[in-house]
């Protein structure tokens, strides 16, 4: 991946076909598809690639089912279709996660209607997972439980559970690996990638926009970037980019949900909470859900859902979102007896809403995408909006996206869709069981089983380049705190290859160290002097990268804040 600093400023020396504004999932698709067009492309994100909504996930790719609700039909086969996609784009990064649905008395929670829903989703989804011809791969069937195996665990109160059904989901070790993926196979296609370039204006000629004037935050210079088009990717904010040129507003509002990663709470599966909020849906079981899903030994807890009018910058939750999720928990699962001090980690995130009456209290997350020509909508060429809704679909809005750039830039494409077949750097796996077992045989002498098959599931066959490393300095092979999965040579690794400028994104993006809680100051110390060596950090330099990276931490961790 293109080392941030190296070149940037020689983006003012080429006219790009693309310019693609926003390093989340959506733009990271967008670049990919247009790049593997034939068109020349370049990517610029303000903060950290995949730093601000696309982190901020339950890590599922959701099958669709919950569109059931809204009987969204289309969308329910779409997002099937979409997962599988991803699964095979990526494999290793992927695992299937069992969610346990209790039944209760009454109609709309019986197991009837249960099933009957469960009926519905697989004959609208027949079909989608046919790309899926590896096993391991393949999403199981849900199953009908008895009483008592619902309640097995302990950890659901039985009184007025009647059964239930277990249906499986997919779910990423890591949402920002996958994006940083799609980056990397972008720009291993011939993209150009920057992280920390903010784009500060629209370069506007004849009505038609032609390029993006941008400061690099690195060296606080700023400079113009010009292209034939320019798409605006940048999710919540995207408003906030066009408003100075004068664009119509394309969201009625923002929903702001919270995660929260604590203890584990139920083994190996995954259950949904009945929340305070009513649902937006016709087919649906009562309130809205909250989920608790098993992730890296934790559990993941979300979301909890307030309205805004417009996105902050602001994506650590409040005292009141967690406390939402807390007792949420607790009033469900009241052996859990969850509190602040359980609580490792937290994010919050937004996502749009385009309802014309937002329903305060009401959950109305509807998973569409917008797709926008402002040469159409504003008279304004040059110009395209894609404004993605859920992580599933973000492939599929890049495909979109860049179809609409191919005819805008009257291109004439061969009508394939490349990203539908393409493999994620790394992920060119097509038997997955036998890649882990033949990695844990070949890296036996290297790491134990369960940091093997951590590193697995990060970077995929790229493995042996974190392997040469521990053999050259076997230090590097170590954990580098108890209770954890990373070692030290994914610290170097993502110094030397990753796109990094702060300490902060090698412990939070490029491996989930500080994603799970504070490791402790002797590992920070440990983490900023390895990647300091690599980056050829002064003494200051490293001090004050620590020292963000606590104040992070200290506002993200709710036991950790004054």
């Amino acid at each position: 991946m293109t080392k941030h600093g190296r070149g940037a400023q020689s983006l003012t020396d080429q006219i790009f076909d693309v310019l693609v504004v926003g390093g989340g999932i959506t733009g990271a698709w967008t670049a990919l598809d247009c790049t593997l067009r034939g068109m020349s492309t370049v990517l610029i994100e303000k903060n950290d690639f995949g730093s601000a909504t696309s982190m901020r996930s339950s890590r599922l790719l959701h099958g669709g089912i919950r569109y059931l609700q809204q009987l969204e039909l289309a969308k329910v086969r779409e997002s099937s279709r979409e997962r599988a996609f991803l699964i095979r784009c990526a494999p290793h990064m992927v695992e299937h996660v069992p969610f346990i649905v209790p039944t209760y008395h009454g109609l709309r929670q019986s197991r009837g209607f249960l099933y009957s829903g469960m009926l519905a989703y697989r004959l609208l989804t027949l079909g989608t997972q046919t790309g899926l011809t590896d096993p391991t791969t393949q999403i199981p069937r849900d199953q009908a439980l008895s009483r008592a195996q619902t309640i097995a665990g302990g950890a659901l109160d039985g009184e007025n559970i009647t059964g239930g059904r277990v249906l499986y989901e997919a779910q990423m070790n890591s949402s920002e690996r996958m994006t940083l993926g799609v980056i990397d196979t972008a720009r291993a296609s011939g993209a150009a990638t920057f992280n920390y370039i903010a784009m500060e204006n629209y370069c506007i000629g004849d009505r038609k926009v032609v390029g993006v004037k941008v400061r690099d935050r690195v060296s606080d210079k700023s400079f113009e970037i010009r292209s034939r088009a320019v798409v605006n990717a940048a999710g919540p904010w995207c408003d906030s980019l066009n408003r100075p040129a004068s664009l119509g507003r394309l969201n009625t509002g923002f929903a702001r949900g919270a995660h929260i990663i604590t203890r584990p709470l139920l083994g190996n599966f995954a259950v949904a909470l009945p929340s305070t909020f009513r649902a937006d849906g016709v087919a649906t079981r009562g309130n809205r859900h909250i989920f608790v899903i098993p992730w890296r030994g934790h559990s993941l807890i979300g979301t909890s859902y307030i309205e805004a009018n417009e996105p902050s910058g602001e994506l650590v939750p409040t005292n009141s979102e967690i406390d939402q999720l807390i007792e949420t928990v607790n009033a469900s699962l009241p052996k859990a007896n969850l509190s602040r001090t359980d609580v490792r980690q937290s994010f919050a995130g937004y996502y749009p809403l385009q309802n014309p009456a937002i329903q305060r209290g009401v959950y109305q997350g509807t998973g569409e995408y917008q797709l926008v020509d402002h040469s159409i909508t504003d008279n304004l060429g040059g110009l395209v909006t894609a404004l993605g809704a859920k992580f599933t679909t973000g492939r599929r809005l890049g495909e979109m996206t860049a179809q609409l750039v191919e005819r805008k830039l009257g291109r004439h494409g061969s009508g394939n869709n490349p990203t539908k077949r393409v493999r994620l750097v790394g992920g060119d796996i097509n038997d997955l069981a036998k890649f882990r077992n033949d990695c844990l045989q070949q890296y036996s002498a290297l790491w134990s089983e369960q940091t093997c098959l951590h590193l697995v599931s990060s970077y995929g066959t790229r493995i042996d380049e974190i392997a040469q490393l521990c053999r050259h300095r076997p230090d590097l092979a170590e954990l580098l705190a108890g209770g954890r999965d990373t070692i030290a040579a994914q610290v170097v690794w993502a110094a030397q290859h990753e796109s990094v400028v702060h300490l902060a994104d090698i412990l939070l993006r490029r491996t989930d160290l500080c994603l799970l809680g504070n490791p402790g100051g002797v590992v920070l110390e440990r983490c900023a002097q390895l990647a300091g060596d690599v980056l050829n950090w002064s003494e200051e330099r490293r001090h004050a990268e620590l020292e963000s990276l606590r104040i992070e931490l200290g506002r993200s961790i709710p036991t950790a804040r004054t």
